[in-house]
């Protein structure tokens, strides 16, 4: 028998169910391979009594946070608790670090909020942080960041990452539906949340954004002179006239060391421009490097298989890798408009 690792959930949701089903089809495996067995020992949730679609006969559910924050059998706590409950997520996430626990995590608005303080707290306590769901569903994004060559200064990052507003624009494009009618058959095929105002409004790009840029340009973004633009009163059809298309997307450019512009909203794309391709649950982000020049990276958005699949990867690469986050700098920037963004 392999190293018997220790696996806490924080969440089991969509996301939470598939990474448990992809550790059970994965056991031989990850035997065989990496000579480690992971062991499920305890699932926090809400509610022990609400119906999942997988089987927890034999997972230990629980309602007290503090069975997997200070379980001395956990080693390494997987995050699933979704948008709901920021500041109980961080709390939790933070517990678990200063416990000595390895950390994956999907919460994008809580890495968005707290990521500087969770990424300072995993360096001081020499713990590995992983966060590839929360940016870009399957699309291996945060780690190509974190392994980008460091002499190779990261000068742009921008594209499309929210899949509930790519769905809804192509949707209202292809079938001359109108917004809500779009929103709802988001919301009916799983890519979009019942409350879905901080995709429509750009929220949820942003918090993306924030969580490249530290990444990718090592700054952090104050969120407060970037005003999103919503895409819910967008003329389509005038649009699609025009021979463009529209797409929400994210722009962040390093014009100097110390001034960094940056733009989230709808963007009007011409014919000949890679992200008019981007639709349905897709992503698409670019990555401009001084000496690597342009880079792209395409996938899967949104779908709980999909980003189970990053998850499970982390879980491996927080075993077997170490990575410390470097010095990042707070930065206030200049805020572009759809007018003067020129891709």
């Amino acid at each position: 028998m392999g190293k018997v690792i220790g696996i806490g959930f924080l969440g089991l949701g969509v996301v939470g169910s598939q990474v448990i089903s992809y550790i059970n089809e994965n056991r031989e495996y990850v035997k065989e391979v990496y000579g480690m067995e992971f062991s499920v020992k305890a699932v926090y949730v809400r509610d022990i009594n609400k119906k999942r679609n997988i089987d927890t006969s034999d997972v230990f559910l629980t309602t007290n946070i503090a069975d997997i924050v200070e379980n001395p059998e956990i080693q390494v706590c997987v995050e699933c608790m979704g948008g709901a409950g920021m500041e109980e997520t961080y709390k939790a996430v933070m517990k678990s670090i200063q416990n000595g626990k390895h950390i994956v995590m999907s919460s994008k608005k809580c890495l968005a909020t707290y990521g500087m303080k969770l990424m300072e707290a995993s360096n001081q306590y020499n713990i590995q942080l992983r966060f590839e769901a929360s940016v870009g569903g399957c699309i291996p994004i945060c780690r190509s960041l974190m392994q980008m060559s460091k002499g190779d200064e990261i000068r742009k990052i921008y594209g499309i990452v929210n899949a509930t507003s790519t769905y809804v624009l192509s949707a209202m494009e292809n079938h001359k539906i109108s917004f809500s009618e779009a929103l709802q058959q988001a919301k009916a095929k799983g890519f979009a949340e019942n409350n879905s105002s901080e995709d429509i409004m750009g929220i949820d790009t942003l918090n993306k954004m924030r969580i490249l840029l530290r990444l990718g340009m090592k700054v952090d973004v104050d969120c407060r002179y970037i005003e999103p633009v919503s895409i819910e009163n967008i003329d389509i059809e005038a649009t699609n006239q025009a021979g463009t298309i529209i797409r929400q997307i994210f722009y962040a450019e390093k014009t100097s060391a110390e001034d960094i512009c940056c733009f989230v909203g709808p963007k009007a794309l011409n014919s000949n421009h890679m992200l008019q391709s981007v639709s349905e649950n897709y992503n698409m982000i670019f990555v401009e490097s001084k000496h690597s020049g342009l880079r792209a990276y395409y996938g899967k958005g949104a779908g709980g298989r999909e980003t189970a699949s990053v998850m499970f990867d982390d879980l491996i690469d927080v075993l077997q890798n170490k990575y410390r986050f470097e010095d990042i700098e707070p930065i206030i920037c200049n805020c572009l408009t759809s007018e003067n963004l020129v891709l």
